[in-house]
């Protein structure tokens, strides 16, 4: 009877103990281990850059109608006739209802004091004595040769109330360029890996994965502006000059180790 209760009891232990075993199991995290020298984890790793320059092919024009009067009705009045003055002349230059849009419009107080304070008496609070209504617009000029001429109906048009708050060059379209941009990028990465390849007594392999960091526009390269043209009436127009835009391309390339 004895023997039966210390084999039955090993049997139970046994059975805790592997269930313990798979309890523990079942808590434990997934753990995978990665064989040292995985092809995957080889490799020379570097970045290389492409550029290129191309002239610009868009004008991005920011303007701003700013009108002042002592009522709301009157500044809101001042600053559409001034706004509706300036889209009717540029649109007499060429450009569409599309390249003309809508950045802001806002009114807001001006403070002033109501009376001249006398010598050593209190300030007076401010007290509002007018109103600015702002409206401002942003012009594609895809038509660079007009650009000149478009500026100076916009500000003939806008008078005393015009305001000129941006201006920039830029490409509509960049990708139709970065063809070779990526390609020197490329290349320019391959001459990196061949030098660090040399320095370790390897060679370079074919590439195992290209990785485009992404493009982008450079500023602008600081050309001095063209002659200004003379204006039918001949006066000297607003003189501009596009330059050249610089495209950037990265990428991050991993190549294999041949012997």
């Amino acid at each position: 009877m004895f023997r039966w209760i210390t084999q039955h009891s090993r049997r139970i232990a046994a059975l805790a103990i592997g269930t313990a075993a798979l309890a523990l199991v079942a808590c434990t995290p997934e753990v995978n281990v990665a064989t040292p020298g995985n092809a995957e984890s080889t490799g020379i790793a570097v970045t290389g850059t492409g550029t290129t320059s191309v002239k610009p092919d868009l004008a991005l024009v920011n303007l701003g109608i700013e009108a002042t009067a002592t009522t709301v009705a009157e500044a809101r009045s001042k600053g559409a006739t001034a706004m509706d003055a300036l889209t009717k002349a540029v649109k007499a230059k060429g450009l569409a209802d599309a390249d003309i849009q809508t950045q802001s419009f806002n009114i807001f107080p001006q403070y002033g004091t109501s009376v001249t304070p006398l010598p050593n008496s209190r300030p007076t609070p401010p007290v509002i004595i007018g109103y600015t209504v702002s409206n401002t617009v942003q012009l594609r000029v895809r038509n660079l040769d007009a650009l000149s001429d478009v500026i100076d109906a916009a500000i003939a048009a806008g008078g005393n109330a015009i305001r000129v708050n941006s201006f920039q060059f830029t490409i509509e379209k960049p990708d139709q360029y970065l063809a070779k941009a990526r390609e020197e990028a490329v290349l320019n990465a391959k001459a990196r890996a061949e030098i660090l390849a040399k320095a370790a007594g390897v060679k370079v392999g074919p590439a195992r994965s290209i990785t485009e960091s992404g493009a982008s526009l450079g500023a602008l390269d600081k050309a001095v502006a063209a002659p200004a043209p003379l204006a039918a009436d001949g006066r000297v127009s607003t003189p501009v000059s596009p330059g050249q835009e610089n495209l950037a391309v990265v990428v991050s390339v991993v190549f294999e180790i041949t012997k």
